[in-house]
């Protein structure tokens, strides 16, 4: 039944992508992705506060989520996933991360799949997040290109659940060449507010 759905959701995606067609965030949408980057913030202590001790950078900007649909096996064999990469990620690892998944259900796939459509950039509201030492990734990109010191922060657009009660974010920190982190985040709405549920490392350097 889920192979159904999923494949269902593909052949819709694809044809919405060709259209062209793009999601356009309300301003309700807008708030509400603003407070779960303030969640983030602080639950995760960041530094990123302009009166933090360790100032650290974020980007201006979130960054889209790629939600992809994994190769169907060939002859009985699985084919390799692709490697892991900021901001792509599974439909089947969002809806089964632990074999017994308890965030989003196979009802959620169409949706999650249509939010492949969000804009590619939504830029951080200072005035729900807060005063934050903000920068750009083609500034922190040519600090590196400089051999400058960098340090900040990249967090994806969340996605969400059909009931809007479940999202998903990613967020990497960059430090050096050798010095790095990333995460896969998951936030439940509870009595009206969103809180981190769970959270696992996808990559360290």
């Amino acid at each position: 039944m889920k192979n159904i759905i999923l494949s269902i959701a593909f052949f819709s995606i694809f044809s919405c992508k060709n259209s062209e067609n793009k999601i356009e965030f309300t301003p309700t949408a807008v708030k509400e992705i603003n407070e779960i980057v303030k969640v983030i913030i602080a639950e995760d202590s960041l530094e990123v506060f302009e009166n933090a001790k360790d100032k650290k950078m974020i980007c201006n900007e979130l960054i889209r989520l790629n939600i992809y649909i994994p190769e169907k096996s060939i002859n009985g064999e699985i084919p390799l996933p692709p490697p892991p990469s900021f901001n792509d990620v599974s439909i089947t690892d969002l809806l089964n991360y632990d074999g017994n998944s308890t965030f989003f259900k196979a009802v959620d796939s169409l949706y999650l799949l249509k939010q492949n459509l969000n804009p590619e950039k939504l830029e951080i509201d200072s005035n729900i997040v807060g005063q934050v030492n903000f920068t750009t990734k083609d500034k922190e990109i040519s600090k590196k290109k400089a051999e400058q010191p960098y340090s900040y922060y990249e967090m994806t657009i969340p996605v969400f659940s059909l009931n809007n009660q479940v999202a998903y974010l990613e967020l990497n920190y960059y430090c050096g060449r050798l010095c790095g982190s990333g995460k896969s985040v998951y936030l439940k709405k509870i009595n009206g507010k969103w809180k981190v549920i769970e959270k696992w490392g996808t990559w360290i350097s």
